[in-house]
């Protein structure tokens, strides 16, 4: 018998794979419906955070650690899934360092190429960060676009762009402005991001990425993210995010009986 509850063995062999050569895989996570309960609750948090502080908050400016006022999302950050994901692929037990949420509306610019392991300090396979797909994810929507195959880089060089830097909100100073600088002549192939609602992305803690402007017209493009560590490794904990381990384990058994 499988010690795998969650992952099949197709999806264990496709992981294994993309993790070595690409640095990024896909998983199945959520139907539309639960994708639809999720986005209601990131909404709602949302209107009341920015009417708490209508002088503070843009209407759609990303959400930091939405899990702490939402029972409905911290159970979602515990998925049984991605926990068991994340400990195949960095071969640890893994604590919780992170969640929030981007709402990325039409016309929204993107964010500009880096790497995760820049931001927490992390060693190579240390972090993996998560991307749920809210909405069906396209490059006309501004979707997150991967380097195929930078993970095997170090931690990149980076370099500051003064006018990009000028789009930054006051609460999110780092998404635009601040890119890390590819080694010259590199031939990593540009892999654009489409996901489906309710698939989720797994980044290695060094692959290159980014996401363009959202050009759709209609379309938001709406993510919930999470980090998670591998136990015992060092990590960062940032001015702005100011991340503290969290026992997601316990959280799993408190939401999911596992």
């Amino acid at each position: 018998m499988s010690k795998y509850k969650h992952l099949s063995e197709e999806e264990r062999q496709q992981m294994t794979f993309d993790w070595r050569y690409r640095g990024f895989t896909t998983l199945e996570l959520l139907t539309e419906a639960e994708c639809d309960e999720i986005n209601e609750e990131l909404n709602r948090l949302r209107l009341e955070r920015n009417a708490a502080e209508p002088e503070k908050w843009q209407e759609y400016e990303p959400f930091m650690y939405p899990h702490k006022l939402s029972s409905k999302l911290e159970k979602l950050f515990a998925h049984p899934k991605i926990i068991e994901a994340c400990e195949f692929l960095m071969e640890s037990e893994i604590v919780g360092m992170q969640t929030w949420a981007y709402f990325k509306p039409k016309g929204e610019l993107g964010r500009d190429q880096h790497q995760n392991g820049f931001y927490t300090g992390c060693k190579h396979n240390e972090i993996i960060n998560t991307a749920l797909a809210l909405d069906n994810h396209d490059p006309e929507n501004g979707s997150v676009w991967n380097y195929e195959g930078s993970h095997r880089l170090p931690v990149l060089p980076m370099e500051d762009n003064e006018e990009r830097k000028a789009t930054n909100t006051s609460n999110w100073r780092s998404e635009r402005g601040i890119s890390c600088v590819m080694p010259e002549g590199h031939d990593f192939k540009k892999i654009p991001g489409i996901l489906k609602k309710g698939q989720v992305a797994l980044l290695h803690s060094h692959v290159v990425h980014g996401s363009d402007p959202n050009r759709d017209t209609t379309r938001m493009r709406r993510n919930f993210l999470g980090g998670y560590l591998k136990k015992g490794a060092y990590f960062n904990p940032g001015n702005q995010m100011k991340r503290e381990p969290i026992d997601i384990y316990e959280l799993r058994q408190k939401h999911w009986g596992e």
